[in-house]
């Protein structure tokens, strides 16, 4: 296997489709902006984060089948694969419904007007999220696709996947403008239907290239769930912990300040994410090359590699110092507007990036061989600290949208200190087993 090629192909054609791809979301942005007023904008974002935390409640079968399926790929043990894939189809599906039932309950007794303190009606908010709770259980099942593509070193094919998805909405967002009437239910069809043409569109191209590993209910072995769970219990106890730290900032705002103001924090948000979306594509095609390396017990290659992700960081952070002394300029001309950010927000914005760029280096390392456990207690640390956090720096200090992001911060710190130093340890244990083994 030509890792470095792997590498440079997926990272390349990454970097082209995102790089396209995030064009695309600043262009939606301010049109979206324009179709809807401030106010909407603001609950159409809290909403939609509300909605898609059931993509973070998948049991951590998506990562899970990730590592498992790139375990399989890796030993051609295509029988195995196609057994995975099966299960976790099945697993997924039984999921999404009982989300679908627990998620009914809360869109018919929750006082959505009064929990995103907006003047819309609760009828229409209830319109909405039922609408986009059905397309998005829908996507959670179709979603899965993610995990074939990682799982088979092709990493750029799911950049790709996004960017169409963006295309799609960014040209049917322009028809709204042109030809319709405000309207939060469109823009909720609009999203919910481009995801799921998007989910359907690229499990048929996969299936087609590996027709050989297509799911059957032949294939669903119940032992198999439990060898996926064995290593997705943890996983799933991280993405329950991420909820908590990454989706309820918005809501935190709408509820305490006024939506108008997640308006500003999802603008200023959008902005510096372009950092942690670059880092991302650049380490997504080492997650399965990590498993392979580490299975072929090539720990010489991962330490190497790890050193140059560290080395790589330092231009992240020049990055993130340049993107905050030049934010408001870009916002002002990206958006065509005045907004009223704070330079707090773009502060600890700026420092949140690095933090969390810094993390995915060993996060991703760490994940593709399963040691999670860890990671696993650091997440349950900074969920329960967070929005304590959060609401106290927001309420007592006065910090405004930028206290709920300064939350964040102290809520995931100590992964960006910790899990380097138990990488590299596991590392060293390793190689001096190796070294062991082969002297004798």
């Amino acid at each position: 296997m030509n890792r470095r090629k792997i590498i440079f192909k997926n990272v390349s054609l990454g970097v082209l489709y995102k790089a396209l791809n995030l064009l695309a979301v600043f262009t939606t942005i301010p049109l979206l902006l324009n179709y809807l007023d401030t106010e909407q904008y603001g609950v159409w974002v809290t909403i939609f984060s509300i909605v898609n935390i059931i993509f973070f409640v998948d049991a951590g079968i998506g990562n899970g089948l990730k590592t498992k399926l790139s375990e399989a790929l890796s030993l051609q043990d295509y029988s195995l694969a196609k057994t995975y894939i099966s299960t976790a189809y099945l697993f997924i599906s039984g999921i999404a419904l009982i989300v679908l039932l627990i998620g009914s309950v809360f869109l018919f007794t929750i006082d959505w007007q009064e929990l995103l303190n907006t003047s819309i009606k609760n009828e229409e908010l209830k319109v909405v999220l039922g609408l986009i709770l059905v397309m998005v259980v829908i996507s959670f099942v179709l979603n899965i696709f993610k995990s074939f593509y990682y799982a088979a070193q092709q990493s750029s094919k799911v950049e790709l996947a996004l960017l169409i998805y963006q295309l799609l909405v960014l040209g049917i967002v322009f028809v709204l403008l042109q030809y319709f009437t405000r309207n939060l239910l469109y823009v909720a069809l609009v999203y919910g239907i481009s995801n799921i043409s998007i989910g359907i569109l690229f499990t048929i191209i996969f299936f087609r290239k590996n027709k050989n590993i297509r799911p059957s209910i032949k294939y669903f072995k119940k032992e198999k769930v439990n060898d996926l769970l064995g290593l997705s219990l943890a996983f799933f106890c991280i993405q329950l912990c991420m909820i908590v730290i990454f989706t309820t900032d918005n809501l935190v705002i709408t509820n305490l300040i006024g939506p108008e103001e997640v308006t500003n924090y999802d603008i200023v948000y959008k902005l510096f994410q372009v950092v942690i979306t670059v880092s991302v594509i650049a380490q997504d095609p080492f997650w399965a090359l990590y498993t392979d390396a580490y299975q072929k017990k090539d720990y010489k290659w991962i330490r190497q590699t790890l050193n140059r992700l560290n080395k790589l960081f330092f231009i992240f952070i020049f990055i993130a110092i340049g993107l905050f002394f030049a934010s408001e300029s870009i916002i002002k001309l990206w958006i065509q507007r005045d907004l009223n950010i704070s330079r707090n927000l773009l502060i600890f914005m700026a420092i949140f990036i690095l933090v969390r760029v810094y993390g995915i280096i060993f996060m991703n390392f760490l994940n593709s061989i399963g040691k999670v456990k860890l990671q696993m207690w650091l997440y349950i640390l900074g969920a329960i600290i967070n929005l304590p956090l959060s609401i106290v720096f927001v309420t007592k200090f006065d910090l405004g949208s930028s206290g709920v992001i300064l939350g964040t911060i102290c809520s995931i710190i100590g992964l960006s200190i910790i899990l380097p130093i138990q990488s590299y340890k596991i590392l060293k244990k390793k190689a001096f087993e190796e070294e062991n083994i082969i002297h004798g």
